[in-house]
């Protein structure tokens, strides 16, 4: 499905920009997450949420875009990679910004953590510094991953893995 907007229960439009190609099961979750957590957790700065920064949704590929690479979630259209929130007022919230309120940021770790199966940000790898991946990966035993660190300003990034070395001919 291509997801281009939520609709809140009072009726307003909070638009996926760019509109978001994922599949219908995980659609669902997405609406639920937008109405039921980011909506009320964004109205302690004042404003109605406008809309979700898609950082990255369907795309077939490797995981972390590594050739050879198990299928990431995003290859199954079962992922999404969210930067940032914009509030009506035109305000840009990062979700992964140490200058962000840190009760919001935890706010909104918990409740995307019990939502979604997958949840990779800051402290995970290095490749999810700068946005929040979440997905409905299905696992062995129902188990679940959250590796989001709700960090303080000047604290130290993860560096990205050293790459792998070139396969002997």
């Amino acid at each position: 499905m291509r997801l281009e907007a939520v609709w809140l229960a009072d009726q307003t439009r909070v638009a996926v920009t760019p509109p978001a190609i994922l599949r219908c099961s995980f659609v669902e979750a997405i609406i639920h997450w937008v109405r039921e957590d980011l909506a009320p957790a964004v109205r302690a700065f004042g404003g109605p949420l406008k809309s979700v920064d898609n950082y990255a949704a369907y795309d077939c590929r490797g995981r972390n875009r590594i050739i050879g690479a198990k299928l990431s979630e995003h290859g199954k259209a079962n992922a999404l990679d969210v930067r940032s929130v914009k509030l009506a007022s035109g305000s840009v919230i990062e979700l992964t910004d140490p200058t962000v309120d840190k009760d919001f940021r935890e706010r909104v770790r918990k409740s995307t953590c019990a939502r979604f199966t997958t949840v990779l940000g800051p402290g995970s790898d290095g490749y999810h510094e700068n946005h929040i991946h979440v997905d409905l990966a299905e696992r062995a035993g129902g188990h679940r991953m959250c590796q989001w660190d709700v960090r303080e300003p000047g604290e130290e990034a993860v560096p990205l893995p050293q790459p792998r070395p070139a396969a002997a001919p």
